[in-house]
């Protein structure tokens, strides 16, 4: 079983490579940068062509899967690029090399450090004097919300707090932030409206949102209206310039919105649509059909509770016939309580949940999960793997399934029995796939 689920895990990371994906959508034929929009179903299809005579070329590439974007910018573009910048997540720069007049960044995530404010800025000045002959090519991927920042100033957080509750922004996500700024001891009530907002105060608020259980879409929210990068905000500041977004996508649906924090949303943009989960899960059916099993693509919109979501993929799985392989793609969510101390991520925890159940039917079934960044929650661990027999292999390990779950302290049991996914960062990044198989 573990060459197949080795077999599975490399045809999904390979769907969603950032460096072949942008291959097949960009070609440049002598002067003419030719783009196709063969999944993006807003463009129906369509093709475009820019000339590119005397055009100031430049590239913005931010996210998990930064470093594989730039590489496919370079190739294709070469010396046409005027400046480049790469942004990304600690550890994730790697050996690359690039030319001189690329400038390569790495920050925090999920939360903001000091790095991401001085990304932001970075970005701000990047774009600062773009003219009518500026191409900016923007490759946009996951993680890039926390990685740059361009906080707003106070007034627009207090307005965020004061205004009618939305769908996207409820009044318990108001007293979240709230209670979050108050546990930092910061007062509104004592800050000048019209400085920028602090990164303690966006520290504060980043890790309130990612404990709360809320779905990225709904934290992205936020963060796009006390950001001045977000919600279209690099595509202003880009003024006259041209921008095309690059976009993988790892936010449920594929809204521009929400991806990144909607960097480049903006009617002024081209946005293409260059991977998704769906690829990564029609690669894994396509594989294991291959080998023989019967892949059912469940879902590629999972979300909910991770524990929720592992007993009832349990479930599921061992009313199937045998060879049955089903599929789900998407992002679960963890509420965690005031100062957890667990370690684990959502997919850990999915999985642990998933163990306790199989342990209580007799037939021989798996579950993986995979962040397909690479990593899950705070963690190096992109999932795991369980099976009806990981339970009494705990118990013989002396561990305690079921208080691992309830502390959300999912890895040092995984860690334990050797069961972790620990593959690295992948250098792409399209939400989370779990896959359950019966034997």
């Amino acid at each position: 079983m573990k060459d197949i689920i080795d077999k599975l895990i490399q045809a999904a990371l390979a769907a969603v490579d950032p460096f072949s994906a942008i291959q097949k959508y960009l070609r440049i034929d002598g002067e003419n940068l030719m783009i196709g929009f063969d999944i993006c179903a807003s463009a129906e299809g369509k093709n475009r062509v820019i000339d590119l005579t005397n055009q100031d070329i430049r590239c913005i590439a931010v996210g998990k899967a930064a470093v594989p974007m730039a590489r496919s910018i370079d190739t294709l573009f070469g010396s046409r690029i005027s400046q480049g910048l790469v942004i990304t997540k600690y550890d994730h720069l790697g050996d690359l090399k690039l030319p001189a007049n690329w400038e390569c960044i790495e920050s925090a995530h999920p939360v903001p450090d000091d790095l991401s404010l001085a990304s932001g800025d970075r970005v701000c000045k990047f774009l600062a004097d773009c003219t009518s002959q500026t191409l900016v090519i923007a490759c946009i991927s996951g993680g890039a919300s926390a990685l740059v920042v361009a906080p707003r100033d106070w007034s627009a957080l207090i307005a965020l707090l004061t205004n009618p509750a939305t769908a996207e922004i409820s009044r318990e996500t108001q007293s979240l932030i709230q209670t979050a700024l108050l546990n930092k001891s910061i007062d509104l009530t004592n800050i000048n409206p019209e400085s920028i907002i602090s990164l303690p105060a966006l520290q504060a608020i980043g890790t309130a949102l990612l404990a709360s259980g809320l779905s990225i879409e709904k934290i992205n929210a936020v963060r796009s209206q006390i950001d001045r990068l977000k919600a279209g905000g690099l595509v202003n500041l880009a003024g006259s310039g041209k921008v095309i977004g690059l976009i993988l996508s790892d936010v449920i649906g594929d809204p521009i919105s929400s991806i990144a924090s909607g960097l480049t949303n903006h009617l002024n943009a081209d946005n293409i649509l260059v991977g998704n989960n769906r690829q990564a899960c029609e690669a894994i059916a396509k594989t294991v059909f291959e080998l023989g099993y019967n892949p059912q693509i469940m879902t590629t919109e999972w979300e909910g509770d991770a524990r929720i979501r592992g007993v009832e993929i349990a479930r599921e799985i061992v009313t199937k016939p045998p060879k049955t392989i089903l599929i789900y793609g998407g992002e679960t969510t963890v509420d965690l309580p005031v100062n957890c101390p667990g370690k684990g991520g959502r997919n850990q925890e999915l999985g642990l949940a998933a163990a306790i159940e199989l342990a209580h039917h007799h037939v021989p079934a798996w579950v993986i999960t995979l962040a397909t960044d690479g990593t899950d929650g705070p963690t190096d661990a992109a999932g795991v793997t369980v099976n009806e027999t990981t339970i009494d292999r705990s118990i013989s390990l002396g561990l305690d399934a079921q208080m691992a779950l309830d502390l959300h302290d999912s890895y040092p049991f995984f860690h334990q029995l050797g069961d972790l996914h620990l593959i690295g960062a992948t250098g792409t990044n399209v939400a989370d796939i779990t896959v359950a198989i019966l034997g």
